[in-house]
């Protein structure tokens, strides 16, 4: 453990950094949620060391209140479009203040560095966090097919992990915990942090703090008024409950307050994989199945959550030998020939992927979202490298042809908007002058 400072001093020292290290993502710099917010440059055009004492000091005392967030309706991914937005296929996402996205920024990264061992202990089994903390050692081919040793974490070791446990068991359960962020006990949250950090020395500070963070809500003023009924219906059911989402603590809050659940099914030597509320299990036999799904659900009623909803679609299955599922985005199919099972790019990906491409009919929606990016086809490559970043050709067995697939409707876009707004044919166009025609586009 490196030699501590409060964290209060440990804001005074870093905050005027982090501040200026987010103000370089151009595209989010002047983001603004409602009227009366301020974004990250409007920040710090008023930031001054009076500010940053006046913090500092308020932290140290204990004082330190989090303004109100903003809450925001995204659509679920079972949102069909051009549907209405409601309650079953919305969720509220509330984003904090620049200050508080800051400081909560700091707090994560001061565990990190101040209490290393208790925080990977909290993250220890969550692939969405435990980067660095949880890696493992694979083997790959490279193009010449010789063999090599690299270490992977993160969503990677979860899959991973998933085709190595689903190929020594026969039954998998499949389980989500219904409305995680939302149920969360705020009370046990706080209780459980305070236990560990009274433990190691007095923190009343940090205790403090992380107090604010967690008890932060959302000021219905804030929200669109577009959608002001479904926030207000919303927050009506979440009130004095959950960790909200969009909130850069939620995570960690969310594992920490998993950490004995973890350490329970990890005792019980049972076969297990969770990234943040999305976990399996594994059993050799049904009937092994049916048990573990019976203790997480006593495990997890313990702490006020469920993976099984009173009515409606159930996520939580149990899935017997050979039957293909979905995990973290991807699927998870049964080959027969091989006798394995293996990471495929669903269809529905592929979809979206394409028709985000397909989208840019005209040239005013080019000019339009393409913002700072003076050439479209690097604007492409951009958007293009996102999805195959993620849904990359040495994870998934399609996933050189999903490449192929974007790349071509890439090309296939261009070559729309040239013949459609320029009234030459693509075909027609030289090699050397093919590449300058979307140049200079702002």
């Amino acid at each position: 453990m490196t030699d501590k400072v409060t964290f209060s001093d440990f804001v005074c020292k870093n905050f005027e950094k982090a501040l200026y290290k987010l103000s370089k993502k151009k595209r989010k710099a002047d983001d603004i949620y409602h009227k009366d917010y301020v974004s990250v440059n409007a920040y710090i055009d008023k930031y001054n060391d009076s500010i940053l004492k006046s913090m500092c000091y308020k932290i140290a005392n204990q004082q330190y209140r989090c303004a109100p967030l903003t809450p925001i309706i995204l659509p679920k991914s079972s949102y069909l479009k051009n549907t209405l937005l409601t309650m079953d296929n919305t969720r509220l996402v509330c984003v904090p203040s620049v200050q508080d996205k800051l400081l909560q920024k700091l707090f994560i990264k001061y565990l990190r560095i101040y209490y290393e061992d208790t925080y990977n202990s909290f993250c220890k089994y969550d692939h969405a966090l435990n980067k660095g903390i949880n890696k493992k050692e694979v083997e790959y081919s490279d193009k010449e097919g010789n063999i090599h040793k690299k270490n992977i974490d993160g969503i990677r070791k979860a899959l991973d992990d998933v085709i190595e446990y689903r190929n020594q068991h026969k039954y998998v359960i499949k389980a989500d915990i219904v409305k995680f962020f939302d149920n969360i006990d705020r009370e046990q949250a706080l209780k459980k942090f305070s236990t560990v950090f009274s433990k190691i020395e007095n923190n009343d500070e940090l205790i403090s703090i992380f107090a604010s963070f967690i008890y932060c809500d959302a000021n219905l003023a804030y929200g669109d008024w577009k959608y002001i009924k479904l926030i207000e219906s919303h927050l009506q059911i979440l009130e004095g409950k959950g960790v909200r989402q969009g909130m850069p603590i939620a995570s960690l809050c969310s594992s920490m307050y998993l950490s004995d659940f973890d350490n329970l099914i990890t005792r019980k030597n049972i076969p297990y994989i969770r990234y943040a509320d999305d976990f399996l299990l594994f059993s050799d036999s049904y009937i092994g199945a049916k048990a573990i799904k019976d203790l997480v659900i006593s495990s997890l009623d313990a702490i006020k959550l469920k993976i099984e909803k009173s009515t409606g679609e159930q996520k939580t299955q149990i899935y017997g030998f050979k039957k293909d599922f979905t995990y973290l985005g991807f699927d998870i199919v049964y080959f027969y020939k091989e006798d394995v099972y293996k990471i495929r790019i669903p269809s529905s990906v592929f979809d979206k992927a394409i028709e985000r491409i397909n989208s840019f009919q005209s040239m005013t929606k080019v000019k339009r979202e393409c913002g700072s990016y003076v050439d479209f086809s690097i604007y492409l490559k951009v958007l293009i490298s996102g999805y195959t970043n993620f849904y990359s050709e040495d994870l998934a067995i399609n996933g050189v042809h999903f490449k192929n697939q974007l790349l071509q409707a890439s090309k296939d876009v261009r070559k729309k908007l040239i013949t459609d707004n320029l009234n030459i044919n693509f075909e027609d166009i030289g090699s050397a002058n093919k590449r300058m025609f979307f140049f200079g586009i702002k």
